[in-house]
């Protein structure tokens, strides 16, 4: 398929996880990419030696100089913007009494305010441009289903989620859709505290009505299909890709 055939992606935190994943479907798919993400290393790793299809910038989504500074370069190198995939995220592993200011701070400042730095600085650039583009934000089945020990990330996500749909609301008037996709516990490094510890992997394993962890190829699939022209009339949504945690 190429259904993003000559379309330009970015992506932030696309150097690995379920954000490599996006940027490797989109290529293979025809697009034009840009990855932004704070491992410099590690892009030029996974992203070194495709400069002709592949933009690759440093950039912490939490600096909102950084950001209009990298959205600047993807538009000087390829003219205009269609897709952003909005993926750059952390977590912290700490109870409520035990959270930080620190850590609270840390994880809203990439969740929460660099989705919405993106985001704004994307969307100004296709409302400029006259692009009727597509945003897809990162949330979180985190965002629903409470989850003890991560203290600021489910409230972060839901936070993106309600984003999501003041940004689709304000921007459907441009022809931007604007959507949120919420994985659930997928193999990724992020995910790696649980998927590594046999006991708590057994005991995560038992509410999930699946009975295994979600694969990147299928929060891809998800991801994309929000970002294509199958999904023309949907906006404004988050839609949980969690095989059924939120059930039990």
């Amino acid at each position: 398929m190429e259904r993003f055939k000559d379309k330009v992606v970015v992506v932030t935190g696309g150097a690995n996880g379920l954000g490599h994943g996006f940027a490797e479907q989109f290529l293979k798919e025809g697009a034009k990419v840009a990855i932004l993400d704070i491992e410099e290393d590690t892009m030029q790793e996974v992203f070194g030696g495709r400069e002709d299809d592949v933009l690759c910038i440093h950039c912490d989504v939490s600096d909102y100089d950084a950001v209009q500074v990298a959205i600047e370069q993807v538009v000087a190198r390829f003219g205009h913007i269609d897709i952003l995939m909005n993926n750059a995220g952390i977590t912290h592993r700490q109870s409520f009494l035990d959270c930080s200011q620190e850590g609270w701070l840390e994880v809203m400042g990439t969740n929460l305010n660099g989705v919405f730095y993106v985001g704004q600085a994307v969307a100004r650039v296709m409302v400029d441009k006259g692009t009727q583009g597509v945003i897809v934000n990162l949330s979180s089945n985190s965002a629903r289903k409470t989850i003890t020990n991560i203290t600021p990330y489910g409230p972060s996500k839901a936070a993106v989620s309600a984003l999501t749909c003041i940004m689709a609301l304000e921007l459907a008037k441009y022809g931007i859709r604007v959507n949120a996709l919420a994985p659930g516990t997928t193999k990724t490094r992020i995910a790696a505290g649980t998927i590594n510890d046999p006991e708590r992997s057994a005991a995560f394993l038992k509410k999930m009505p699946f009975g295994r962890y979600g694969e990147i190829h299928e929060a891809v699939n998800a991801a994309l299909f929000l970002a294509s022209d199958a999904s023309s009339f949907i906006t404004g949504e988050t839609i949980f890709e969690e095989g059924g945690f939120s059930l039990l």
